[in-house]
């Protein structure tokens, strides 16, 4: 009988994401399972229509299973962030990188225009380097979420991998991030308040692995309205830098995942 022994040799590899169906789950979980992808709601015009997201027990939305700490993204070069310009309305690139310039303000973390991409919301293979992608949709039924004005209107949300080598070292990290934003939204472009900026920043928080907050003040609040900031919270800067490794990335390993 011939017997195959490993030795040592054999690498196993898994993925870790954030699904599509539902709001409100906080841990993480292997690729191939359900668990949710953070959304936003707004409230203009109809506050009686618009039901607040569940908010997130967890200030993450992807946790490592074994340090039980957030994944991270490999933050020591410029993470990329593309635009799949399908349906995309008219000037709303400009708003999106003034976006990613105030993140980048805040946090420290580089971020670089990639330029447009095909890319989708829901593509599932890892692309050649960390990057961020922003998608747009008119539908109102996409990735199991319904989209409203008002109603909800965004979601994002950060996938992740692991990776075990022969010897028994693990590594694991943020691969991608996915924003996807409906049309149906009529909010103005830019500024605090019920706006595209504020919708495109929190979607960006999710991103990059932040989960809701139930904070009036914050950001990652889940619901849109007048009252939304313009910067994100000292609290939500710091949990920022704990995602965005800025020092001894691995990007070699990171390419293995």
């Amino acid at each position: 009988m011939n017997r195959r022994s490993d030795g040592g040799q054999h690498p196993v590899r898994g993925r870790l994401l954030r699904g599509l169906v539902a709001l409100g789950l906080t841990t993480a979980l292997l690729a191939g399972s359900t668990a949710p992808t953070g959304g936003i709601r707004s409230t203009a015009a109809a506050a009686t229509t618009a039901h607040a997201a569940p908010v997130s027990t967890a200030a993450f939305e992807l946790v490592s299973p074994t340090t039980k700490r957030p994944l991270q993204w490999p933050a020591c070069r410029p993470i990329a962030y593309a635009i799949n310009p399908a349906g995309m309305p008219k000037g709303m690139d400009a708003v999106i990188k003034r976006v990613m310039a105030g993140v980048q303000q805040q946090t420290g973390a580089r971020f670089r225009y990639a330029g447009s991409t095909k890319r989708t919301f829901g593509a599932q293979s890892r692309p050649t380097v960390p990057t961020i992608v922003f998608a747009f949709t008119g539908k109102t039924k996409a990735y199991g979420h319904r989209f409203a004005y008002p109603g909800e209107i965004g979601m994002g949300g950060p996938v992740g991998a692991w990776y075990m080598s022969g010897d028994g070292r693990r590594y694991e990290a943020i691969t991608s991030g996915r924003v996807l934003l409906s049309t149906a939204f009529a909010g103005k472009r830019t500024g605090a308040g019920a706006t595209w900026q504020s919708l495109i920043r929190h979607e960006v928080g999710h991103a990059l692995n932040l989960a809701h907050r139930s904070s009036r003040t914050a950001v990652m609040n889940p619901m849109l309205t007048s009252k939304a900031p313009s910067r994100f919270t000292s609290t939500e800067v710091a949990a920022l830098k704990r995602v965005l490794q800025r020092k001894g990335c691995d990007y070699a390993a990171w390419s293995r995942l």
